[in-house]
């Protein structure tokens, strides 16, 4: 895993390693760290993004509270819903369980395919890579796009990505794994065969049957509502 924080980040993300991993707590990273350990590709957004289910929430918050981080509360309405956001100096650590669309959730199945490897000397696990896209197709409105660091993951990881499971995992919203082909084929058409020809074919035929759904008039709300309508507090503090 990277090796290149400052000392005072460095002590901070080993401090949430080493509280939760002596708490036998199970929880996956995700974020920067993730894409990271499947890239190769760093971004230090001074945040932790750590994924668990549903049912240890609460855990996780008082072995947090434990190690010195003080829960910050909602930074968006709707926030409780799927989110939990603690503090210490300059670092965030989001515990997450739920798609920020609430489309979805983490569920067991998560970590029984959840990747195992280094984070300062530890091992511990990553979201799956497929959940990872999965969660990252949706993340696409005015304050972000995370559709850059899906492309980096499908180049680096070309020939393990399952890519019939993110396919189903997208149901109903598979046009946004069509749309992102469509943009990864334009940015890096060096690395078109990523993509297998039966996905694309797949998706092909899906486009022309496509006809829509007249019950659905608008789907921006899916697309991460917590950076949409979050508060300019939690944005200052991030100096985003």
């Amino acid at each position: 895993m990277v090796d290149s924080f400052d000392d005072d980040n460095r002590r901070l993300y080993l401090d949430v390693l080493l509280a939760l991993s002596d708490s036998s707590t199970p929880f996956m990273f995700g974020g920067a760290f993730a894409v990271y350990y499947y890239t190769g590709w760093w971004r230090d957004t001074h945040d932790i993004d750590i994924y668990v289910t549903p049912d240890i929430v609460e855990r996780v918050a008082r072995v947090l509270s434990s190690a010195g981080f003080e829960n910050v509360g909602e930074q968006a309405e709707g926030d409780r819903e799927w989110i939990y956001h603690a503090r210490q100096g300059d670092i965030f650590v989001d515990v997450i369980w739920r798609f920020a669309n609430l489309v979805d959730y983490v569920t067991p199945e998560w970590f029984s395919r959840a990747a195992k490897g280094m984070f300062l000397g530890v091992e511990t696990r990553f979201v799956p890579v497929e959940e990872l896209v999965w969660v990252k197709l949706f993340v696409i409105n005015r304050h972000r796009c995370d559709w850059p660091d899906v492309m980096r993951i499908i180049r680096a990881q070309c020939s393990r990505i399952d890519w019939q499971r993110l396919l189903g995992l997208l149901g109903e919203h598979w046009l946004l794994l069509a749309g992102l082909v469509d943009v990864f084929d334009w940015q890096h058409p060096d690395s078109t065969d990523c993509v297998p020809t039966q996905i694309r074919d797949e998706l092909a035929k899906r486009r022309l049957e496509c006809k829509g759904d007249p019950t659905v008039t608008n789907r921006e709300q899916l697309l991460d509502p917590w950076i949409h309508h979050r508060t300019d507090k939690y944005v200052a503090w991030r100096n985003e």
